[in-house]
């Protein structure tokens, strides 16, 4: 149970950076035109310093088992994500390709490989998953920025490996909608809303829908933009980017000097 809460983080912020499928939305405009003004809501949002605030609500078997807020800023590539969950403090900082989460028992960076935190509100990762798009008939306000609002539906399958990499691999999606509210002046994301239900094998046998437990979350999450956003990177953190996580380059030198030592000592014998 811990382990699965500890990964939760890694999850929900790879599912910020790329929209989950939802119900078929009704047909206002040309899907082709309105995944295009979507894919540009979060090119927007990548190329611009933002702040943003997820306010999420997690249940299992109808059971209120989570009710936390998010917060994060991203400075591209940077971004930094912190959230209390269960009575620790969770922080992530990634770069898009990687990502460092401190450990909430031991304190100590943790270094993770590959891509599965994404890009904040990444072009490209939306471009490949989203399918197809449309308009709702109302707009609506976030703050005081008129904004459309946009549903989509997303690749099943890209959407399970999203949720594998986040480190939630056991879960299986039965329902999800997903809302867009970009603006209608500057054309960048202002607002996302996920409900989502899906099925986790809490004894790690693979998720299937027998004997699974059934969580039910929903995450709300609004955009402000400023220049004056910046990620800070911890001297440590930035170590282990840097590093790929270890100081294996320093045991790769530290081979090929005893090498060289035992070459020497070959030649002259």
């Amino acid at each position: 149970m811990k382990s699965m809460f500890r990964m939760l983080p890694l999850a929900v912020c790879a599912m910020l950076a790329r929209p989950l499928f939802a119900e078929d939305p009704p047909k206002t405009e040309a899907k082709d035109e309105v995944k295009k003004a979507i894919v540009e809501a979060m090119k927007a949002a990548e190329d611009k310093n933002h702040q943003f605030t997820a306010k999420i609500d997690l249940e299992m078997g109808g059971n209120p088992m989570l009710n936390t807020e998010m917060k994060g800023v991203h400075e591209k590539p940077w971004s930094k994500m912190t959230m209390e969950m269960m009575g620790q403090s969770m922080e992530v900082y990634t770069d898009g390709k990687s990502a460092v989460q401190k450990n909430p028992q031991t304190g100590e960076w943790e270094f993770s490989k590959g891509n599965q935190m994404g890009q904040t509100m990444g072009a490209e990762n939306v471009d490949k998953m989203v399918k197809s798009a449309e308009w709702e008939k109302e707009e609506a306000k976030v703050g005081d920025k008129e904004c459309r609002v946009a549903t989509a539906k997303v690749d099943k399958d890209e959407v399970k490996k999203m949720i594998a990499q986040g480190g939630m691999g056991g879960a299986k999606i039965k329902k999800s909608s997903m809302k867009f509210y970009i603006d209608k002046n500057d054309g960048r994301i202002r607002r996302m809303k996920l409900a989502m239900t899906m099925t986790m094998d809490m004894g790690g046998g693979g998720g299937g829908e027998e004997g699974g437990m059934e969580l039910d979350m929903t995450m709300d999450t609004k955009f402000t933009y400023s220049s004056k956003y910046k990620v800070e990177i911890p001297a440590e953190v930035k170590q282990l980017f840097e590093n790929g996580g270890g100081d294996d380059g320093e045991d790769e030198e530290e081979d090929e000097e005893e090498d060289e030592e035992e070459d020497e000592e070959g030649s002259g014998r």
